[in-house]
C-alpha cells in the first residue's frame, strides 16, 4: 500500500509537469529569440558531464541555478565555483554558495559572470569600426525547504525559489532585468522492491522553472529572457557496497533553444571518484555528447567536465566545491543508534557510512515498534533497513524479521490493523502475549509455546484472538497444544511446580527436572522452582546443576537455612 501511494504521488505529480510544460511550450519553443544567452549554459561540470539532465539530481550549492528545492537538501554550509572555458574567447565564472539555517531549510547565493574578447565591429553598411567587447552578469539569491519527510526524517517533498538580477552590455549598449526561478522535488524510496536486485533505491521527479522575467531593454528594443521550464526524473541505488549509480532525464522547453532531451549518468567508486557521461538533443554543432570526471578529496571536491560542439571545438568546465562548518543535519533518533551517537551530527547522505547510519535508523524504529507491540510495522522498518543496507538481513536482524513476519502473517495483523489494538499494554492476557512473542524473536521457543498458553488460558472467555495466537505460535515452534495446560500464568507456574513435587516423590528426577526447568521459563525468579530444580538435579547425580541452582536460591533469599546447611554439607559453602 505505501509502495502504491508513494507511485500514486509521482504519476499525479509528473502529470502536473506535463501540464506545466504544455502550457509555457508557446513561450520557450520560439528558437534564436532570447538575449541573455549566457543563462542557458550550465555552470555545473557534474550536470554538464551528466547531459545537463540534472533537474532532479541536484542537492548542492548549484542548486540555485539547476532547482531552488534542492537546496533544502544541502547539510553543511558550502562554497562552489566553475570556470568555463569556451569556443570563441568566450569565459564564463560561477560562484554560489549554500547556508542551511536547519536541515531543510537553506538559502543560496549565486553569481555568473559571462565575458567575451574585444572581437571587431561593423556598423551597418558592413564597414569595419572600433574593436567591441560583451558581458553580462547575474546576481541571485534563492530558498529551499523540505515540506515532507520519511520516518526517519529524509527529506520527500522540497520547494524552492529565488529572485536574480541579470545585467548584459554589448559595447556602449546595456540592459538589465530581474527573473523569478522556482523548483520543487520529489523523492520515492521502496520500502522492499529492488530494481536489479540493487539496495537503497531512490526514484526523484522534479520540476523547474528558470529565467521567468520582464526582459533586457536595449533603448526601446526588449529581448526576452531565456525562460525554461525543466521535467527531471533521477534513479538512485547503490549496485555495489561502495558504489553509486545515477541516472537522470530531464525534459526542456527553453525560449532560443526550443525543446530538447537530456539524459545523463554518474557512477562514484568508493566515494572518491565519479564517472560520468550524457547526451544533449538539439545541438546544432557537434553530437551533444557529454562526459566528466569528479573527484572527491579530503577538503574539497573537483569536478571536470568536455563537451564537444564539432568544428567549434570543446567546451572545457572546471570546478571546485567545499563543505565547512557543522552540518545542519540532525536526526529525531539522535543518541540512540550510532548515527548520531552522543547527539553528534549525521554523517553525509551520500556516503557509504551514510546509508548504513540509515539502516541502523529503520532498526532503531523497529525496536522501538517491538516496545510499543506494533508488531506490523516493526516487520516493515525492518525490511526497509535490509532495503538499504541488505547484509543486515543475513544476519540476527534477518532471522527476527523472518520470525516476526510470520507472526503477523498468521495473525493477519496487516491486513486488519485494529486486531493489532489487542497487544496493548496494561492487562495479563495481552502482556503475556507479547512476552510470548518476544520469547520466539529471540529463539526461545518452549518458553514462547508456554507464554501462548498462559495468555490463552488467562481468559478463555475473552478475544478469540489469543486461542488463534496458541495455535499459531504451536504451529510455528513445531509443538503440540497442551490442553492440559491452559491456564493463567500464575496457575500454569503453580501446577508445574505441583506435579515437579508429585514426580520427585515417585523418584522420577527427570520428569521433575523438567517440570522446574518449564515452571522457571515462566517465573525466572522463583524461588521454590529452583529449589525443586536442585533437588531434582541432585537425585539425577547432576552435582553442578543443583549447585547452581541452590545458589539461585540463596541469590533470591539468602536466610533460607535448609538449603544453607545442605549447601555446607556437601562443602559447596
Amino acid at each position: 500500500m505505501e509502495n502504491t501511494a508513494g507511485m500514486n504521488r509521482i504519476i499525479i505529480l509528473g502529470a502536473a509537469g506535463a501540464l506545466c510544460c504544455s502550457f509555457f511550450g508557446a513561450a520557450f519553443c520560439d528558437p534564436g529569440s532570447s538575449g541573455a544567452a549566457f543563462l542557458r549554459f550550465s555552470p555545473s561540470p557534474r550536470a554538464t558531464g551528466m547531459g545537463e539532465a540534472h533537474t532532479a539530481v541536484s542537492e548542492d550549492a548549484y542548486s540555485v541555478y539547476w532547482n531552488p528545492a534542492g537546496l533544502a537538501l544541502v547539510e553543511a554550509p558550502s562554497l562552489a565555483g566553475a570556470y568555463n572555458s569556451s569556443f570563441e574567447d568566450m569565459q564564463t565564472q560561477y560562484f554560489a554558495a549554500a547556508w542551511p539555517l536547519e536541515y531543510g531549510s537553506t538559502l543560496g547565493l549565486g553569481i555568473s559572470r559571462f565575458a567575451v574578447s574585444p572581437f571587431q565591429g561593423y556598423d551597418s553598411l558592413g564597414v569595419r569600426t572600433e574593436m567591441v567587447d560583451a558581458s553580462g552578469l547575474s546576481v541571485g539569491f534563492a530558498y529551499g525547504k523540505t515540506f515532507l519527510k520519511d520516518e526517519i526524517a529524509r527529506p520527500v517533498l522540497n520547494a524552492g525559489a529565488g529572485l536574480k538580477y541579470i545585467s548584459s552590455r554589448l559595447d556602449d549598449a546595456s540592459a538589465g532585468a530581474f527573473a523569478l526561478d522556482a523548483g520543487a522535488l520529489y523523492t520515492f524510496r521502496p520500502a522492499s522492491y529492488r530494481l536489479f536486485n540493487m539496495p537503497a533505491q531512490e526514484y526523484s521527479l522534479a520540476l523547474a522553472v528558470r529565467n521567468l522575467g520582464t526582459g533586457l531593454k536595449y533603448d526601446d528594443d526588449t529581448t526576452p529572457l531565456p525562460s525554461a521550464v525543466s521535467l527531471g526524473v533521477s534513479w538512485r541505488s547503490h549496485p555495489k557496497e561502495n558504489a553509486r549509480l545515477t541516472v537522470s532525464l530531464d525534459n526542456v522547453l527553453q525560449a532560443g533553444d526550443g525543446y530538447y532531451l537530456a539524459a545523463g549518468a554518474e557512477l562514484t567508486l568508493m566515494d572518491l571518484l565519479s564517472l560520468r557521461a550524457g547526451w544533449r538533443s538539439g545541438q546544432d554543432e557537434g553530437s551533444g555528447i557529454r562526459a566528466g570526471l569528479g573527484f572527491r578529496l579530503a577538503a574539497v571536491d573537483l569536478d571536470y567536465s568536455i563537451s564537444p560542439f564539432g568544428e567549434l571545438g570543446n567546451m572545457h568546465k572546471l570546478g571546485l566545491s567545499m563543505k565547512f562548518g557543522r552540518p545542519k543535519a540532525r536526526h529525531p533518533l539522535a543518541g540512540e543508534t550510532g548515527r548520531a551517537a552522543g547527539g553528534a551530527v549525521v554523517a553525509s547522505t551520500e556516503s557509504v557510512q551514510g546509508l548504513e547510519a540509515y539502516a541502523q535508523d529503520f532498526l532503531a524504529l523497529a525496536q522501538k515498534d517491538l516496545d510499543a507491540r506494533n508488531y506490523a510495522a516493526a516487520a516493515g522498518n525492518m525490511r526497509k533497513a535490509f532495503n538499504i543496507d541488505p547484509q543486515l538481513g543475513a544476519g540476527e536482524w534477518g532471522d527476527r524479521e523472518k520470525r516476526l513476519s510470520a507472526v503477523v502473517a498468521g495473525l493477519r495483523l496487516a491486513e486488519q490493523p485494529d486486531r493489532g489494538g489487542f497487544f496493548a499494554p496494561g492487562r495479563d492476557q495481552p502482556d503475556t502475549a507479547a512476552a510470548s512473542v518476544t520469547a520466539y524473536l529471540e529463539k526461545k521457543e518452549l518458553k514462547a509455546l508456554l507464554l501462548a498458553h498462559a495468555a490463552f488460558g488467562a481468559d478463555i472467555r475473552g478475544p478469540a484472538l489469543f486461542e488463534e495466537f496458541l495455535s499459531i505460535m504451536s504451529g510455528l515452534v513445531k509443538m503440540p497444544v497442551r490442553p492440559g495446560e491452559i491456564l493463567p500464568l500464575k496457575a500454569l507456574v503453580a501446577k508445574k511446580l505441583e506435579t515437579s513435587e508429585k514426580k520427585f516423590l515417585l523418584r522420577d528426577f527427570s520428569a521433575a527436572a523438567r517440570e522446574c526447568e518449564e515452571a522457571l521459563l515462566l517465573d525466572e525468579e522463583n524461588a521454590l522452582g529452583w529449589k525443586r530444580l536442585g533437588s531434582s538435579y541432585f537425585g539425577l547425580g547432576d552435582k553442578a546443576g543443583a549447585r547452581n541452582a541452590y545458589e539461585q536460591v540463596l541469590r533470591l533469599d539468602p536466610a533460607d537455612a535448609s538449603v544453607l546447611r545442605f549447601m555446607e554439607l556437601q562443602g559447596w559453602r
